[in-house]
């Protein structure tokens, strides 16, 4: 274990310009032939707009009092004040909020795509990954497995969303396991039961291990699949590993990482590029009319400009340690893919200015296409009176050149899609396509692994007419946003 390593931290998502009277908006009365209190759906409909109509990036669309329904359900309020560019704001009971932007969830642990493999209509779920420690795991489900039933129901185009729904609630469910042959048939396996766990936390690395490659040189894997801001420890662990290995190359997984905080995404940019100065401008935040734009340096992100003294030491101790971490890389591979959102979007744009647009090598899809950022919005009162929260988008990103206009996602340099490759191979295989493809630019000796790898794994998707349902998005890895709050409390040796 290294040694520099901090303890946990508690992070706050409610950003630093948010005035507290706004958190601590009290509900108004009505003229009505007298005074009359508020319905609960009008106090919290009303906290959401007077916190909305200040930081909301789209703020002066949102439609005047007269013309909103304050007596709506929370979430349908919400809905109806959003500008039709919006993809990405929600609403949001506030423990359960706080604790989807934490990695804290009811669930099995399982990672899922959806194959579509007849023009019947027949649908067949792959296993893109089971969480470690979960149920998944424990009961030996594998990433490349296939699913054909739930609860005895097999799923087609027409009925996946309500065979689905055992996967996404609390109770105990069943699965039909099968896998793929050498024949390349689906070939039926045991049927296993699985029972969700209560608050079960994932952990931001799934695997990180330095591969030597054919030609000896050493290169470091990383799958990341949240930014979570709660674990920097392990991510200064994993650069421990690499920088003790003397890797000469990363490549940075970030296939399914829909996203999470600014804080430690701009840590894993630090530890990352060549010549990290803690001074340089790292983003800009383009607000509202309300607050001034603004480019922050390392530093500044990092809480260096803090009035708080314990957040000046914390900022030094992160620039400490990615200064002793630092792997000082002239370029870096990044797999990403159309489920890759928001801080992973940042990673990718924010070195370019650094290590330059050819050296952020991105090997994969489209990603989605998240240039903003946003902040949790709670009622912070003792006990609070608002029982929701709202994750509102708040800022336009970019990287210090300035440039953030990806709302179409960033395109790779190497077109790769897993999903033309079957049975998927675990994690951190020399048959996974994506790796494959980076390790065969790292070393051209590996190139004739990964060309055999790839064609026979291409053939056996042909032979399954396989193809990905359209429109389905597991709630496991869908986009979040680019929390840009920073530590309440400081990192303590």
């Amino acid at each position: 274990m290294h040694t520099i390593l901090f303890n946990r931290i508690t992070v706050s998502h409610a950003v630093w310009m948010v005035a507290a009277v706004l958190l601590l908006v009290t509900a108004c009365k009505k003229e009505n032939g007298g005074n009359v209190q508020p319905s609960q759906n009008e106090k919290t409909n009303q906290w959401v707009i007077e916190n909305m109509r200040d930081v909301y990036y789209w703020n002066t669309s949102i439609p005047q009092d007269r013309n909103l329904d304050f007596d709506l359900g929370p979430e349908e309020f919400f809905d109806k004040i959003l500008h039709p560019d919006d993809r990405f704001s929600w609403i949001q009971l506030a423990k359960d909020l706080e604790d989807d932007l934490s990695g804290v969830s009811t669930t099995v642990g399982l990672g899922i795509g959806l194959l579509q493999i007849n023009q019947a209509g027949e649908v067949i779920i792959s296993v893109r990954y089971a969480l470690e420690g979960s149920p998944a795991d424990e009961a030996g489900i594998e990433r490349g497995d296939i699913i054909t039933e739930i609860n005895g129901r097999a799923l087609t185009v027409e009925n996946y969303q309500e065979v689905l729904e055992p996967y996404y609630g609390s109770a105990t469910f069943r699965v039909q396991l099968a896998h793929i042959n050498e024949n390349d048939q689906i070939v039926v396996d045991q049927e296993i039961e699985l029972t969700p766990v209560e608050r079960f936390q994932e952990q931001a690395i799934h695997l990180d291990t330095v591969i030597t490659t054919a030609g000896g040189k050493k290169v470091g894997y990383l799958f990341y699949n949240r930014f979570l801001n709660e674990q920097p420890n392990e991510l200064l662990d994993a650069f421990f590993k690499f920088k003790t290995a003397g890797v000469s190359d990363l490549i940075l997984d970030l296939r399914y990482n829909g996203g999470g905080g600014i804080w430690i995404a701009a840590i894993m940019s630090g530890l990352i590029q060549a010549n990290f100065r803690e001074n340089d401008p790292f983003i800009e935040y383009k607000y509202n009319s309300n607050y001034d734009d603004e480019t922050l340096t390392y530093y500044q992100l990092f809480g260096g400009d803090s009035d708080d003294e314990e957040e000046v030491e914390s900022a030094d101790e992160v620039v400490s340690a990615i200064n002793e971490l630092n792997l000082n890389l002239p370029r870096v591979y990044i797999l990403a893919t159309n489920y890759s959102a928001s801080a992973s979007e940042l990673v990718i744009n924010n070195l370019r200015p650094f290590l330059s647009d050819a050296n952020v090598i991105h090997i994969g899809e489209t990603t989605v296409g998240k240039n903003e950022g946003s902040i949790t919005i709670i009622d912070e009162r003792e006990p609070p009176e608002i029982e929701w929260g709202i994750q509102p988008i708040i800022v336009k990103l970019a990287n210090k050149n300035g440039f953030g206009d990806y709302p179409n996602g960033l395109d790779p340099q190497y077109e790769v899609d897993e999903w033309d490759y079957l049975p998927w191979a675990p994690i951190g295989s020399l048959d996974d396509p994506l790796l494959a493809k980076a390790l065969g630019l790292i070393d051209p000796r590996m190139q004739p692994i990964a060309a055999k790898t790839m064609g026979v794994k291409a053939q056996t998707a042909r032979k399954l007419h396989a193809v990905k349902v359209a429109g389905f998005e597991d709630e496991l890895n869908r986009p979040v946003p680019v929390d840009i709050g920073r530590p309440k409390k400081p990192f303590i040796r």
